[in-house]
């Protein structure tokens, strides 16, 4: 029996060591699972992590992808291994054969795309472009290609940022002949988009949706601008960059507005989000401007309900209905400039209303003294 006890006891010691060492084996690789996601495999919003989805832009385009490196016989390698080549790729470099050792990098990483040295080689392609030929668009896009095949190789987060960088460097010193610009408003974008979706929750995310809501305006596309603004204003509410899109958010609205003045349901829409702005930030620098814009898309609804009410006034309508008409309308828009021609024409038609009932009353009293 003691015999039996032990050999149970040395069984269960056995089931809970291998429970233990399981649970450290299944939280390691969850903990490495998540230590590098590529992008589209995260959960947007605040994460941390990649994601292919992100309010604001979603499903307006796709984004480009790079496309996996092939060998060329143009690019051939000039060492025997992965190693050697990387070491004759930073010699050049060092030696002021830029082009030699983007070239050599380049290489490297076609002929050995699942070596050792084909991150480090990218990486250092990528630096080249940016920081010996000042090409900061060829450097985002080998950037872009060393993100999406060698994720779990890199600092992630530290070149995403990197990225930011470059994106700025793009639009700062875009590459332009005879005034005319290379690189079009929808490539800067995207840059900024695709920034965005590698690392939502980072600190720089802000000012980069504010950068592609304003390239989107630069793009006439002021709808799109909207709801880019309205998504960072959700997201980040107490960022100076929130701040930032409640005025340049309502700017873009009221470009809308007044190209489709005709459209009530935008004006209300308007409206309703600049009387919002109002009250959530009362004291914002650009208060008095936006009040503007509030009693300019209020006189536009105004303009159209005293249409309407004109409309009841007419021959086919009676004179009770013209005026309750024109009594809503002030009470809708007291301050329209229509208000005092409503009111005017309310003491019309009341004495008008008035002098009928006197008439019919005339006649009936003149037909009881005719029977």
């Amino acid at each position: 029996m003691k015999h039996i006890a032990a050999t149970s006891r040395t069984t269960k010691q056995a089931a809970r060591v291998l429970l233990a060492a399981w649970a450290v084996l299944a939280s390691f690789a969850a903990s490495a699972a998540l230590g590098h996601r590529a992008v589209g495999s995260g959960f947007g919003g605040q994460s941390i992590y990649a994601t292919d989805a992100y309010p604001g832009f979603d499903g307006l385009d796709k984004l480009p992808t790079p496309e996996k490196k092939e060998k060329s016989w143009f690019l051939g390698v000039s060492r025997d291994t992965p190693a050697a080549q990387l070491a004759y790729a930073k010699e050049e470099l060092v030696a002021g054969n830029i082009r030699s050792a983007r070239r050599a990098c380049d290489a490297l990483v076609r002929e050995w795309p699942v070596s050792a040295e084909a991150s480090a080689a990218q990486l250092q392609l990528a630096m080249i472009w940016a920081q010996n030929e000042e090409d900061y668009e060829e450097a985002f896009n080998e950037l872009n290609y060393l993100l999406d095949f060698y994720s779990r190789e890199v600092d992630y987060p530290k070149l995403v940022e990197y990225q930011y960088k470059l994106a700025n460097m793009m639009v700062k010193n875009r590459k332009t002949f005879w005034g005319m610009s290379f690189t079009s408003l929808r490539v800067l974008r995207q840059n900024y988009e695709m920034i965005v979706r590698r690392a939502p929750g980072a600190t720089y995310v802000p000012e980069a949706m504010l950068q592609i809501a304003s390239l989107r305006e630069q793009d006439q596309q002021y709808e799109e601008a909207v709801e880019v603004y309205a998504t960072l204003v959700s997201k980040f509410p107490v960022s100076i960059e929130a701040r930032k899109a409640l005025y340049l958010g309502s700017k873009a609205r009221m470009w809308l507005v007044r190209r489709h003045a005709y459209n009530q349901k935008r004006c209300q829409d308007v409206v309703n989000h600049l009387k919002q702005v109002l009250r959530l930030a009362p004291d914002h620098e650009n208060a008095e401007e936006m009040t503007g814009w509030l009693n300019e898309t209020m006189e536009y609804l105004a303009e159209d309900a005293f249409v309407r009410a004109k409309f009841y006034d007419s021959k086919q309508r009676s004179r009770h209905a013209s005026a309750m008409a024109y009594e809503r309308f002030i009470k809708e828009y007291p301050q329209s400039k229509h208000a005092d021609e409503a009111r005017a024409r309310i003491r019309e038609l009341i004495g008008e209303i008035g002098a009928e009932k006197k008439t019919d009353a005339e006649k009936t009293e003149k037909s009881k003294k005719e029977e």
